[in-house]
């Protein structure tokens, strides 16, 4: 171990409120034994120390080092999203993790992954202490396997078309019945590793970050007529109804949206096997468009509902009864997510499922009270109640929410819980449609934390039907530090029982 004369006189420099005596100084000592990224920061966010791996690595001193800043040293395309996520946790006092890329002193970025926690310290002033772990060999290995599987994807589409070509040929020509009908299959078969192909190649722009979307103006309705004809053309045994046309034109990516639509229909063809149709229904609702497809197939069960959308990832053991890698799904979710909209899925075991999807119509779109008083208030959102000589604060969410909404939604609570101090809260979701999933890290890391320092302790939350809605809600309250009694139920009776029972301490 080096001693304190062997730490250059730049790393011998302490940081704010660090006491170079007994424990500090031998905390300092390991810091700089350490191979690793090692700093500390203050309690607003400034850096007051890095260890001698940072130093070495960036080529500078620590002086210069503290006095430039992080901004300096990270990629400029990383630097945005990383000062964010860091702004938010010197707010929440939460964990800060993220990956970007540093500047070494050979002049080259390299990813690292990013953490730091922060330290109370009894009688001294709490210190934020990160790590900075280099990342760049694991990064490597995931861009070499997505560019294989791109080359690979790219290099098989030439003989792909050609054998595709030669088999229509012969269909065209061959008059043997029994020739034509494997020749029908084959066409089905090339049909079907195309899919996959295509498949891959999105999932390696996705995770290259080169998805990119052409905007432009459509006719929506006739977006989805196009991809059920075609859909209906490759799956005669199934009749596919358009239960509700909307004469509408969309700002987005025809292409995309009619590929998640397509990806939408071909499972609820698949997994309908002995059904005979599939319903097609568009509404406008909440300013969003909604697209819903129903299959009267095997159902799904609940416990894998939430990771249907993972790349990848294959309900139960079905691979061994249906085809595909399980990337149609993963890249619709992608793409729904780069219009600014969410997916969800309704199933039942044995009966059948929905999966859709929602779009904004207009993301930036405000939200107007109808009444805003000092107790009461409502939107087209969530209706706010605080009665007087009550202890309860009445919340009841409706229609179809966002990040957007929530986070609006949540503010408010906080706001009106403050004016109307209580400690309890009726929220009451069984309004509540489809799924809120982007917001629910949010609601666990900011809101959850601020709510409870507002004066909650006692919190009701009603689900909503909606299994989406249901994995929503219990992940934003999935908050280790968090003081307040927090129950899920799915009657609104037995919530208010639960309440009424709860005495503040």
């Amino acid at each position: 171990m080096k001693n304190i004369g062997d730490i250059p006189d730049e790393a011998q420099k302490f940081p704010e409120n660090f006491n170079p005596n007994g424990d500090d100084l031998t905390s300092l000592l390991l810091l700089n034994a350490l191979p690793q990224q090692v700093w500390t920061a203050n309690a607003e966010g400034i850096i007051n120390y890095v260890n001698d791996t940072i130093c070495r690595d960036f080529g500078h001193a620590q002086s210069t080092i503290i006095e430039s800043g992080w901004e300096s040293f990270l990629h400029p395309e990383d630097l945005p999203e990383s000062l964010h996520i860091w702004h938010e946790s010197l707010k929440t006092e939460k964990e800060y993790t993220t990956e970007f890329r540093l500047l070494f002193a050979d002049g080259h970025y390299y990813w690292h992954l990013a953490r730091a926690v922060l330290v109370k310290r009894e009688g001294k002033a709490n210190i934020w202490v990160g790590t900075n772990t280099n990342i760049q060999d694991h990064k490597n290995i995931e861009f070499r396997k997505d560019e294989f599987i791109s080359i690979a994807s790219h290099e098989l589409k030439t003989p792909l078309t050609s054998i595709k070509g030669y088999n229509q040929m012969l269909l065209r020509k061959v008059e043997d019945e029994a020739i034509k009908a494997y020749l029908l299959r084959t066409e089905g078969q090339l049909s079907r590793l195309e899919k996959l192909i295509k498949d891959l190649l999105d999932v390696s722009k996705i995770n290259a970050g080169k998805m990119l979307l052409n905007i432009e103006s459509f006719n929506f309705s006739l977006m989805l007529q196009e991809a059920i004809t075609a859909m209906q053309q490759l799956s005669p045994n199934h009749k596919i109804i358009l239960d509700n046309q909307l004469d509408l034109q969309f700002e987005g990516d025809h292409y995309r949206l009619e590929q998640v639509v397509q990806n939408f229909l071909s499972n609820a063809v698949k997994y309908s096997p002995d059904a005979d149709r599939v319903m097609v229904n568009t509404a406008l609702k909440d300013g969003n468009v909604i697209v819903s497809v129903t299959d009267f197939g095997i159902g799904i069960e609940t416990a894998h509902l939430g990771k249907l959308f993972d790349r990848y990832y294959r309900a139960d053991n079905s691979s061994a009864r249906f085809d595909g890698l399980g990337l149609g799904l993963f890249i619709s979710a992608e793409i729904i997510k780069r219009h600014g909209g969410s997916f969800w899925i309704e199933s039942e075991l044995g009966k059948g499922s929905v999966f859709s999807f929602k779009l904004p119509l207009d993301p930036g779109r405000p939200i107007v009270p109808e009444i805003k008083n000092s107790n009461h208030y409502k939107d087209q959102y969530l209706t706010i109640s605080c009665p007087e000589n009550d202890d309860i604060m009445y919340v009841e969410w409706v229609g179809h929410q966002d990040m957007r909404s929530v986070k609006h939604g949540g503010a408010l609570m906080i706001e009106y819980l403050k004016a109307n101090p209580r400690s309890k809260v009726f929220n009451d979701n069984r309004l509540v449609l489809g799924t809120w999933s982007e917001a629910s890290d949010w609601a666990a890391e900011t809101w959850l934390p601020e709510i409870e320092l507002a004066g909650l302790e006692f919190f009701a939350w009603i689900f909503s039907a909606s299994v989406f809605s249901q994995l929503s809600a219990q992940k934003s309250v999935d908050n280790e530090e968090k003081t307040s009694e927090i129950e899920f139920f799915h009657s609104a009776d037995e919530a208010m029982l639960w309440l009424k029972k709860c005495k503040s301490v």
